[in-house]
């Protein structure tokens, strides 16, 4: 018969409980979209097109713009918001 004392039940739990919290961190980490080096925050997207923060917010807002989330931090791919903008800009002159 085994006997365990609470310390050891302890430890096996702490060691579950991190080898879980790894397994998921990494699930998450292969979820989650990446931040490119060349993918722009707010501020450097906004003077990128010449336009203020609050009008690219906005646009983001409208869904005009594509955007990366990664928890609370917003980033642009300067290639698919050119393509966007491109595109809506296309669109409205056949609706001319």
């Amino acid at each position: 018969m085994m006997c365990s004392t609470s310390h050891e039940i302890d430890r096996f739990v702490d060691e579950l409980v991190n080898q879980l919290a790894d397994r998921v961190a990494s699930r998450l980490a292969e979820k989650m979209p990446k931040v490119a080096p060349t993918d722009d925050l707010l501020d450097e997207m906004a003077k990128r097109l010449c336009i203020s923060q609050q009008t690219l917010q906005r646009m983001r807002a409208a869904g005009e713009v594509p955007f990366v989330q990664m928890g609370r931090r917003i980033a642009y791919r300067p290639e698919q918001v050119l393509a966007a903008l491109t595109q809506n800009q296309t669109q409205g002159s056949e609706d001319v």
